[in-house]
């Protein structure tokens, strides 16, 4: 999954799913922060367990943990989400929902490659109170009138996109649900699901593309998995 397709996210980390060698954030400790302060944090063992579940066995399967995530969210902090993106009040409503510094956390992303369908799953364990607001804010995103269908520039090509909201019920604090079908050229279509939810201080993204349009399959999929994603963190606490 390419870090411009998650750009089309109202709520994006940005991230890529390779590492790089350069050495990863500490992470702060126990009662710096509100969020922690709270309880129902998660260690880096614990997020990447619940990835790594979530995912099962699936050959393919590829997991970032904490470390490396930490070094990709510090790349991610300066990445425009917004840019290429026309209309431009649509450029303007993804900046205004959209998250892209994620550091303030511990946090694993496991990835299956499958040629039917692609899975992407993201665990953040918040550690800073202002982060968990804003993500929280970035999801009371319900309505994208005007901007169902969407371009960004890439590669010097205009891509197009069409979007939907999903009013499907996730057991979390908060959630959201878009479906897109970008239109890749040659009469194909890209289609996926994300589902992004927030419980306590727990943040889950979790993303099926395929290049078939079965988005109502894999709305019900996903929204199972991250239910099944909070339940393990729930266990975990």
């Amino acid at each position: 999954m390419s870090q411009r397709f998650l750009w089309f996210l109202p709520l994006a980390a940005a991230l890529a799913l390779t590492g790089c060698s350069s050495a990863g954030e500490q992470q702060p400790e126990p009662g710096q922060s509100q969020a922690q302060q709270q309880g129902g944090n998660l260690d880096a063992g614990q997020v990447e367990t619940v990835v790594r579940n979530l995912l099962g066995d699936d050959p393919s399967l590829t997991v970032v943990g904490n470390e490396t995530m930490q070094q990709q969210l510090q790349m991610a902090k300066g990445v425009g989400s917004a840019s290429g993106i026309t209309p431009e009040k649509c450029a303007k409503q993804m900046e205004q929902y959209t998250v892209t510094d994620l550091t303030a956390s511990v946090s694993a992303t496991g990835s299956v490659a499958d040629e039917s369908l692609g899975k992407v799953v993201q665990v953040f364990s918040i550690t800073d109170e202002a982060t968990r607001k804003k993500i929280s804010d970035a999801l009371k995103l319900d309505d994208i009138s005007g901007c169902e269908k969407v371009s960004v520039e890439q590669s010097g090509e205009k891509v197009s996109a069409k979007r939907q909201i999903l009013p499907l019920k996730v057991e979390a604090d908060q959630a959201l649900t878009m479906s897109t079908q970008m239109d890749v050229g040659g009469g194909q279509e890209l289609s996926s699901v994300v589902v992004q939810a927030l419980k306590g201080n727990s943040f889950v993204i979790v993303t099926f593309q395929t290049g078939l349009a079965e988005s109502a399959t894999m709305s019900a999929e996903a929204v199972e998995l991250i239910n099944k994603a909070f339940a393990d963190i729930d266990a975990l606490n």
